[in-house]
């Protein structure tokens, strides 16, 4: 949701909307960092407890950022709160894992990360008309409380599974080192390659909201409205992607992502912007799952007796690349401007596209 509130708060506090970016970066960093705190709990404790609990402290977090009078303590109850809800779809994606044979896995994988673009969808849209007509602060109330009664549900739910002995083992950096010393290469070339992935797909698209509140002067509604879009493309693609991966395989969908989230990103800019804006946030929002959803299948699948740590990792690897590529993208908007950044991203997207083929087919 945070995107179209962007200008909203940078306003409210009287400072620039790059220097509101920090609220990204400041979400998106412990939300990596304390994926490896969650990772091997999970493999521990039952998989839907540590998301309940993670989810009320992630609640709380939500709910006092609603009432934060500074910039500097709202960027506090960010972090915090990204550092809750580490907890919450990695663990869900290892919890498919353990569930699913994995030549269904992915289109089930892609099925929860639709459902997770359809929370995308709706905050972007909520966030921008709440942003317009009420207030930024009354979306973190309304998620707050939302939040806290989905990880009541979530407390409450009974589970069943046996805890990994290899989680039990060496402290807390004993899985990590498990995992390593079992996949090898195989490991450092996964989380090397999404890592890439989220510092291209997601540094610049953080101020995609702030380029049509700036260059164009779209009230927040309509920017919430358009950058939902990439939410939208998200979810149209997940339904499709069980029947992709059969025709295509892992390669052709690495290929196929790639190649529509670089296409979205240079036209992103072109004139008319409603025609062509509309049409690239759909493209990424496709391309994202469609690439996405096969890295994925392949870090639950990466050390089964340790699916929890390993998804953790990788969704570490994910958001610590995007939280990087928050920062270069916040600096080089500074002091380049908005069209060099957005084609800058084009072509690291293009690099991801040309590495994920190749180590796709050296794997096959």
């Amino acid at each position: 949701m945070i995107s179209p509130l962007l200008p909203a708060i940078a306003g409210d506090f009287a400072i620039s909307i790059p220097q509101a970016g920090i609220l990204v970066t400041a979400y998106t960093l412990p939300y990596g960092l304390f994926q490896l705190v969650y990772g091997p709990l999970a493999d521990r404790f039952p998989r839907q407890r540590v998301m309940g609990f993670a989810l009320s402290l992630f609640a709380i977090g939500t709910l006092l950022s609603g009432v934060a009078p500074n910039m500097p303590l709202l960027t506090l109850l960010r972090f915090l709160s990204g550092a809750a809800a580490a907890g919450v779809i990695p663990i869900a994606l290892a919890y498919v894992g353990d569930s699913i044979a994995y030549d269904k896995r992915q289109a089930v994988l892609a099925q929860v990360i639709g459902i997770a673009a359809l929370g995308g969808v709706l905050s972007s849209a909520l966030g921008g008309v709440v942003a317009q007509w009420i207030n930024w602060r009354a979306l973190f109330l309304l998620y707050g409380v939302i939040a806290m009664l989905v990880g009541a549900v979530l407390l409450r739910l009974p589970v069943q599974r046996a805890a990994s002995k290899a989680a039990r083992s060496g402290g807390m950096l004993g899985p990590y080192r498990a995992i390593f010393a079992a996949a090898g290469r195989r490991a450092w070339e996964l989380y090397g390659l999404v890592c890439f992935e989220g510092f291209a797909a997601f540094s610049t698209f953080t101020f995609l909201g702030a380029f049509l509140f700036e260059r164009y002067g779209f009230d927040y509604g309509v920017i919430g409205l358009l950058l939902m879009l990439n939410g939208v493309g998200n979810l149209l693609a997940s339904r499709w992607i069980g029947r992709l991966v059969r025709r295509l395989g892992e390669r052709g969908m690495l290929l196929l992502g790639g190649t529509l989230m670089t296409f979205a990103y240079l036209i992103v800019w072109l004139q008319p912007v409603l025609l062509f804006f509309p049409l690239a946030m759909l493209v990424s929002g496709a391309g994202f799952a469609i690439a996405h959803s096969t890295l994925q299948a392949r870090a639950t699948e990466l050390v089964p007796t340790l699916r929890g740590t390993a998804v953790a990792l990788f969704a570490f690897s994910l958001f610590f690349g995007a939280s990087l590529g928050t920062i270069a993208a916040g600096y080089g908007i500074e002091r380049l401007g908005y069209v060099p950044v957005i084609l800058a991203s084009a072509a690291l997207l293009g690099l991801f596209t040309l590495v994920a083929g190749r180590k796709a087919r050296a794997a096959a």
